[in-house]
């Protein structure tokens, strides 16, 4: 389905609210093939300071390393929400109808030598409680899928 078949929903997400203040996250890492790999966990902060809703992430993947992400999102208009990142290559730019929120970044990999860069796309629906985020991360080397995530994630 595209974004805006979305926007009729009874349910509005609004990224810069549901981020703001603290979220936690639990999910899957699944291989290409859809077999589960590992467990994630994220902790997730966002202070609003002049229209731009400034993130801090710790992604724990099970058996990995800890990850630290800081985020810049902002609202563009009604329907687009963009962000920067420390990890990311240039600028996310989302689409947002109704309970759905969905982007595709450049993700930059940590120590590799010859592929530095992999593609993600996310796809973000919001629950009926307006609490509960279920989100579904696709990632992509040279057009291949290599891992997928899903997550949901909870505000607190």
């Amino acid at each position: 389905m595209k974004p805006v078949a979305f926007e009729k929903s009874d349910l509005t997400l609004e990224p810069v609210q549901f981020f703001g203040g603290h979220t936690r996250s639990a999910g899957v890492i699944e291989n290409r093939g859809g077999k589960p790999t590992a467990r994630i966990t994220t902790e997730t902060s966002g202070v609003l300071k002049d229209s731009v809703l400034y993130i801090e992430q710790d992604l724990l993947p099970e058996g990995g390393k800890k990850n630290h992400r800081s985020w810049k999102l902002y609202r563009v208009d009604k329907h687009h929400v963009n962000a920067t990142a420390n990890d990311i290559d240039g600028t996310a730019h989302g689409l947002l109808y109704g309970d759905e929120f969905s982007w595709t970044f450049r993700l930059k990999l940590a120590n590799r030598k010859f592929i530095k860069h992999a593609r993600m796309s996310q796809h973000m629906y919001l629950m009926p409680d307006g609490e509960t985020l279920i989100i579904r991360s696709v990632i992509r080397k040279f057009s291949f899928v290599v891992a997928q995530i899903t997550e949901q994630f909870k505000k607190y």
